[in-house]
């Protein structure tokens, strides 16, 4: 492919004034993941001011209003503070703002984002009318909870008593189709759209690009990327990650290409979905230019980024290149700790001689040795790519200190896992270890049962390879 068109950065005109923070195209808002105990010691650790705040609420003969309260509320998304929210819940109640619709939405939205979605449908059930904008906020909730079939229930239930929905509702809805893969369902709400003539609106081309894209059909996601008016960062980012997840790369750097020349400039999320086109095309040189364009434009620093560049030189043999990348950065999370691992152990499979393979797998090796040096537990796709390695190498011991591993961390009956270990066990030549690892996982794939019924075959064992 040809160079790159040249990128003026204060070219900003046609760019969404948030496209430094612009969310991915397929989810409604960032959840954040803290355990029960850190709830309770964000809400015990909350500012003096706050619970200054919430005491003088309704204290004194001072009128106060119900907007009071939403910093506070706030401020318990912001800690995912449970107890915070059912504090100020009960002080609501007390004052006698049960009534303020406004209030009681950020109420439901607050118990969504808290996690706790019994609390945030008692609430709106309580409410003796409701706008719009509380039942897309429950809506909302629950596809930000991954509960997509409570959030179209909810939708039917507004349409039945005459609701009207607003793009943004009907983007959540489309949200949730995409999660349940529901293209039929889909259709339906795309009927809706096209019948109250807002085809044209980016957050409902966005979200109908990403449902097409979620469900196979690209032709449908690049029409309605064509259909949008005022195309965003997030619409050109939907149809780029379109093509490339449904095999159409070549049209995804063609996309990619063309929006740099309307002088729309990419996001994060637009550069990992390109430089992901690169590597399964393994398009080393459009990566890095992309590589270049994203410290022109202040993203080279983005971990995302990093990661995906890293995996890229890596998968191309520039091995020098992705380590300088992994050096330089100051805390290493394990999804790098896991693009480096991976990157490795495809150099490993992919080596055209044993010398090569030796060396990158044992590269591989070390890399994981640090990672478990750095207090960080691995994960099922740690040792899905170890495995891989010590299956390319047919490193019998390595293999059993790992399987040893995944026992004491509880990711065994991980079914990726699992069919590493048979994999590997098979590489190495014992059968049988192969066989007793393949009955004891708790689930099984089509590749699960193809990976035992190999093994067995190459062993000689047709007998048992027709009984599997």
């Amino acid at each position: 492919m040809a160079s790159l068109p040249p990128v003026v950065v204060g070219n900003t005109s046609k760019l969404n004034p948030d496209v430094k923070k612009l969310p991915s195209p397929s989810v409604p808002f960032e959840k954040k993941n803290y355990s029960t105990k850190e709830s309770d010691r964000a809400f015990a650790s909350l500012s003096l001011e706050f619970r200054e705040a919430l005491s003088l609420i309704g204290g004194g003969d001072r009128k106060i209003e119900s907007s009071s309260y939403v910093p506070l509320l706030q401020e318990c998304i912001d800690t995912n503070s449970v107890s915070g929210v059912e504090s100020i819940h009960g002080h609501i109640v007390k004052t006698g703002f049960c009534q303020e619709l406004f209030l009681m939405t950020f109420l439901v939205n607050t118990y969504a984002k808290c996690g706790m979605m019994g609390s945030a449908r008692r609430v709106f059930d309580s409410l003796p009318k409701r706008n719009v904008v509380t039942w897309t906020s429950l809506m909302s909730g629950y596809v930000y909870n991954s509960r997509p079939e409570s959030a179209i229930s909810v939708f039917k239930e507004m349409l039945d008593i005459g609701g009207y929905p607003t793009n943004y509702t009907l983007g959540i809805v489309l949200n949730a189709c995409s999660s349940l893969c529901d293209i039929e369902l889909g259709k339906q709400i795309h009927g809706y759209i096209v019948k109250y003539d807002i085809e044209y609106d980016a957050s409902i081309g966005n979200a109908l690009c990403s449902l097409y894209s979620k469900c196979r059909s690209l032709d449908m996601a690049i029409n309605a990327f064509q259909r949008i008016e005022e195309k965003n960062v997030i619409s050109w980012t939907a149809v780029i990650s379109a093509c490339g997840e449904n095999g159409n790369s070549a049209m995804g750097l063609n996309v990619f290409v063309q929006m740099l020349a309307e002088g729309v400039l990419p996001n994060e999320v637009t550069l990992t979905s390109v430089l992901s086109i690169c590597c399964t095309m393994q398009a080393l040189d459009v990566g890095t230019q992309v590589h270049s364009l994203s410290i022109k434009i202040g993203c080279g620093s983005d971990l995302a980024v990093t990661n995906s560049i890293m995996y890229l030189y890596l998968k191309n043999g520039c091995i020098s290149e992705a380590k300088k990348l992994f050096d330089g950065i100051t805390t290493i999370s394990l999804v790098t700790w896991n693009a480096m691992i991976a990157g490795h152990a495809e150099m490993t499979s992919l080596a055209e001689d044993g010398l090569s393979a030796y060396f990158y797998g044992i590269e591989a090796l070390k890399i994981f040795q640090r990672l478990n040096r750095s207090g960080l537990r691995p994960d099922l796709y740690t040792f899905s790519s170890v495995l891989t390695v010590c299956s390319s190498l047919v490193a019998l011991e390595q293999g059993e200190q790992v399987h040893a591993q995944t026992l004491k961390t509880g990711f065994l009956s991980d079914v990726v896992v699992g069919t590493a270990l048979v994999n590997m066990y098979n590489k190495c030549g014992s059968i049988n270890r192969a066989s007793k690892a393949f009955v004891e996982m708790s689930t099984r794939t089509l590749i699960s049962w193809t990976s035992m019924i190999t093994a067995f075959a190459q062993h000689g064992l047709s007998q048992q390879a027709l009984q599997l």
